[in-house]
């Protein structure tokens, strides 16, 4: 099982913030070396701001700068949250890292049983803590729930485990902030970005994407008609309030400029797109392979992390995807390989095409802001990093150099691999 312990929800797994509960040592000892090289302390008092911001008439809380989400656990806390809400005794448990949660894998003790959860996954679990912002919107997580539970009878992803309260989460109150608490079943197997990105992997992914928007088409639920969230790609606008992060003046006019040709070719038509529930975040964290019969490729095996559905264009889905792709196979040309896989199942018109490379400048930059934003407040979390060194690359490539060309370079791509013999 350590083989896949870093096949987790977001992210790998980081060794130096592990560690194996035995409930033979005292609470102090078995803590001890999860806690090397962690001086964050919880604050009892601290509480994360955010403005209330109205959104196409509805209330909604977005982050605003300063802002600092993140929950403040201890591990003594986290074993306590599983013993009473699901009657889980820690085996062996692993902090995960996370943008703006908490979350942890988790196996149970196998000597000590559990009467509570009625189908117990062997593959061990995922407690998600979320963040003192989206725990403010019980509505949109009974959503993702939902979408889950929804999504599984046409792909493989993880499923929502109900607590003692035959709920699928609950509202917890840890050190004087509120947090929603969850746990959903684990998904094993290689993440994406452990693997050799080859053409049949991005090919596959398309095909995928392809696929879970089909499957997605007919869901629907009243949060997602109010919901919005930072990441969205309507929410780019947003990013203006945080450029003070970016130190390099061409680089924040770079971001600017981007901001601006995807407001005026993209935003202002955004109620002429088709809309419905999309992923989000289909990227190289959040999708799991496993190795094709040859034993030499890998294939799809399922999609993790539900934090960033919403309903939006399946434009905004698709450029999203893509803008993971390239960054993974760092190479713009590799994008129409992808896009060859999704239109094996969904073909898109020219002007849909024609307005994918203002998505992906536009995901780029909002991931870079943000990305470096988050870093300030917590400096030692590297995975809200994982994009800026190759990004910057990328968007400055796409934007100054192959802005004109780059709609010709994905076609020749797509059909370069469709005509090839080996997919």
């Amino acid at each position: 099982m350590d083989d896949t312990w870093n096949n987790v929800e977001l992210t790998s797994i980081s060794r130096r913030k592990s560690y194996t509960l035995n409930h033979s040592y005292d609470s102090s000892s078995k803590y001890s070396a999860f806690n090397n090289n962690e001086n964050e302390k919880p604050s009892q008092d601290e509480e994360p701001s955010s403005t209330a911001q109205t959104v196409n008439g509805t209330d909604q809380k977005c982050l605003q700068p300063g802002s600092d989400i993140k929950p403040n656990v201890a591990n003594e806390q986290v074993e306590s949250l599983l013993r009473r809400l699901f009657g889980i005794t820690i085996g062996e448990m692993k902090e995960l890292l996370a943008y703006d949660d908490r979350n942890y894998f988790i196996k149970e003790d196998p000597n000590i049983k559990n009467p509570l959860i009625v189908s117990h996954c062997p593959h061990g679990y995922v407690l998600k803590i979320l963040n003192a912002l989206d725990s403010k919107k019980e509505d949109f997580v009974d959503a993702q729930n939902q979408l889950m539970l929804y999504l599984s009878k046409y792909i493989e992803c993880p499923r929502p485990v109900a607590n003692v309260n035959a709920k699928l989460y609950s509202v917890e109150n840890i050190n004087g902030t509120q947090h929603i608490v969850r746990l959903l079943e684990f998904v094993p197997g290689k993440m994406f970005h452990e693997v050799p990105t080859t053409n049949y992997l991005l090919y596959q992914s398309g095909e995928y994407l392809a696929k879970m928007v089909k499957a997605l088409k007919n869901f629907q639920h009243e949060a997602y008609d109010s919901h919005t969230s930072t990441w969205q790609l309507q929410s780019v606008p947003q990013i203006k309030k945080f450029l003070y992060v970016l130190e390099d003046h061409s680089r924040k006019a770079l971001v600017e400029e981007v901001m601006e040709a995807f407001e005026k070719t993209v935003l202002s038509k955004l109620d002429t797109f088709e809309m419905q529930i999309i992923h989000g975040d289909f990227n190289e964290q959040n999708i799991i392979v496993e190795p094709c019969a040859n034993g030499q490729d890998y294939k799809i095996k399922a999609v993790i992390d539900f934090g960033d559905t919403n309903k939006s264009p399946i434009l905004f889905e698709i450029g999203i995807a893509l803008t993971y792709m390239l960054l993974q196979a760092k190479s713009l040309e590799s994008g129409g390989v992808f896009l060859a896989g999704f239109e094996t199942i969904l073909p898109l018109n020219a002007e849909t095409k024609s307005y994918l490379k203002y998505c992906v400048a536009a995901r780029l930059a909002q991931s870079l802001v943000m990305g470096a934003y988050t870093h300030s407040l917590h400096p030692s979390n590297e995975y809200v990093l994982v994009t800026q060194e190759q990004g910057w690359k990328l968007i400055e490539e796409l934007w100054r150099e192959k802005w004109e060309t780059i709609d010709d370079i994905w076609k020749t791509s797509c059909d370069n691999y469709l005509q090839s013999s080996v997919k």
